[in-house]
């Protein structure tokens, strides 16, 4: 009743304007087959009806997700160059690589691998049974609004958990777009989408066309404004390039040098890994 009650005060003081947020995030990018990367970031976030668009700072790149043309783009602005890859796209690209996870899992079941892999299969098929958006209690201050701590966890898969604040909104907005595009659970965003006002910290896995890619975040301004002209488009000029897909090798990474039986040779273009440790320095 408390969060139902939450909710519906966020919705009162809730405009159709923008939303406008200033945050601090760390990305922790994996894909099978691949290192992980950790990125610290400091983000300007658009938020409209069926559109997101993210400004970085440390990395000067963006990406832009329209609902109405079915796209998720990534702009790097050093190089003025960008990337496009449909919902259709990015949707077959999980899709390939949960069957060479399913595959993979096959060959190792009962190693020390498995639940590597199966942590992967779970955030590119994620369950289609519903799930809760679930009060945890006061969240406390954050920028000095009042939040309530709340939580999304289906039965497997990555959840979500963070702090809301009624003074403020775009979460549901946030959520919905995510969701289409396929970047965060179908399920969860479900969810997360029946919440109002905004989420000021947290953290959830986003599934972009080449990784997955947990994220946590912490919000430093939120207003409502009206996006500059042009945010949603490519800028003019912009050269488009090829994008990164996902690698499509699941090999953990314990798995022993040049994988198990039955895998696939990497292609050309597929990370390779260094030997570390004992593996290291044999050749030499």
């Amino acid at each position: 009743m408390r969060l139902a009650l939450f909710f519906a005060l966020a919705a009162s003081l809730s405009a159709f304007a923008d939303s406008r947020v200033e945050r601090t995030a760390t990305w922790e990018a994996e894909s099978p087959g691949a290192r992980p990367e950790r990125t610290n970031r400091r983000e300007t976030l658009w938020i409209a009806d069926g559109r997101v668009r993210s400004d970085d700072r440390v990395s000067r790149e963006s990406w832009i997700v329209r609902t109405d043309k079915k796209v998720i783009w990534r702009l790097d602005h050093a190089l003025k160059t960008f990337t496009e890859v449909t919902f259709e796209e990015a949707a077959k690209a999980r899709a390939d690589a949960a069957d060479d996870l399913k595959a993979a899992l096959a060959r190792v079941a009962g190693s020390e691998d498995e639940p590597e892999l199966r942590r992967f299969l779970d955030a590119f098929t994620p369950p289609d049974a519903p799930c809760e958006c679930r009060d945890d209690g006061d969240g406390g201050p954050v920028l000095g609004k009042a939040t309530r701590a709340v939580s999304v966890s289906p039965k497997s898969g990555p959840g979500v958990k963070g702090r809301v604040a009624p003074e403020g909104s775009g979460l549901d907005r946030l959520a919905k777009t995510l969701g289409e595009a396929g970047m965060l659970a179908p399920r969860v965003a479900e969810a997360l989408a029946k919440s109002k006002g905004m989420m000021l910290s947290g953290e959830w896995t986003l599934v972009f066309p080449e990784a997955a890619v947990r994220e946590t975040f912490a919000v430093t301004k939120i207003e409502e404004a009206t996006a500059p002209e042009g945010t949603w488009d490519i800028p003019a000029g912009y050269r488009k390039v090829a994008a990164k897909t996902l690698c499509r090798n699941p090999l953990a990474r314990s798995a022993p040098p040049g994988g198990y039986e039955g895998d696939r040779p990497k292609e050309e273009g597929e990370p390779v890994e260094e030997p570390t440790g004992e593996e290291a320095g044999k050749d030499e």
